[in-house]
């Protein structure tokens, strides 16, 4: 039967975890027929030999997405080579729910684009714990100005929102690449769908230097989107309030907190270095 939809998994070095996301989607519920485009970014682990272990179970390929470095090369790379114009998106890390593809396939019925809420415990365990997102999400994420986005990783659309945004920006840095997709959909009057049953085990950095490189990266593609579209929202702070905000920051280190507490104060501002770097490198405000 022809695939009616096809998923689309941005890879790099995830031979060691890969897996589980194939399995998850081996064993969909109620599915429609699907492709599975596995998009590898330059590799050098075993991922095609990870990859033929499901073959037998499903559509699955491996295309090369190695000629750029960066998550938005590959998302590209794998929606060009998908075989139908409905295109889901997740990670290699991540696991999806049995009804994931589903719930997903029936929302693009209606909906040009969709994300679905993401739960962090059971793949992150305390790590989980450490960043400023919600451990079970109910909603889409907003931004400045009422505008709302899903995650890069549990994102369904059509193709020709791909086509007319003009695909993910392979420039952007790593962290917010998916929030500058969004906004350009919105600018052409996309809105996201919300679909509570497209749900996503999302894997946080298990290890403190891990996560920390993945807030910093947040922290620098904050600093690009407003660059890139200065919002009249938001007000950079003056300089001055600028350091008095960094202070606070500082004077707020939890001396007498738990281990827990002192790596959520790191995650902070391992965001907030990230931001102000960027911001610098690109002469704005940093917002």
């Amino acid at each position: 039967m022809p695939a009616t939809c096809s998923v689309v998994i941005p890879t790099f070095n995830a031979a060691h975890v890969i897996g589980h996301q194939l399995g998850a989607l081996a064993d969909q519920v109620d599915t429609p027929a699907f492709d599975v485009v596995v998009a590898d970014n330059g590799s050098t682990d075993d991922l095609a030999g990870a990859v033929d272990q499901w073959t037998d179970r499903l559509d699955v390929r491996v295309v090369d997405a190695s000629r750029g470095r960066g998550v938005s090369v590959a998302r590209n790379v794998g929606i060009e080579r998908a075989q139908t114009d409905r295109i889901l998106i997740c990670d290699a890390d991540d696991v999806v729910a049995p009804t994931w593809v589903r719930a997903f396939a029936d929302a693009l019925d209606v909906h040009h684009l969709a994300s679905g809420p993401a739960e962090t415990v059971s793949l992150s365990g305390p790590s989980a714990g450490w960043v400023p997102i919600d451990q079970l999400s109910t909603g889409l994420y907003e931004t400045w100005g009422g505008r709302t986005y899903g995650l890069g990783g549990n994102t369904a659309m059509r193709r020709e929102v791909w086509e007319r945004v003009g695909g993910y920006d392979e420039g952007f840095p790593a962290g917010a690449e998916e929030i500058d997709f969004a906004w350009r959909a919105w600018d052409l009057g996309y809105r996201f769908a919300y679909v509570p049953d497209a749900l996503l085990h999302y894997r946080i950095r298990t290890d403190l230097r891990g996560v920390l490189r993945q807030q910093y990266n947040s922290g620098r593609g904050t600093a690009t989107l407003y660059a890139k579209f200065r919002p009249p929202e938001v007000v950079p702070k003056s300089a001055l309030r600028r350091a008095h905000h960094e202070l606070l920051l500082l004077r707020r280190f939890p001396w007498r907190g738990s281990g827990d507490a002192r790596r959520m104060w790191l995650t902070l501002m391992a965001f907030e270095a990230g931001k102000l770097t960027e911001a610098r490198r690109l002469g704005c405000p940093a917002p």
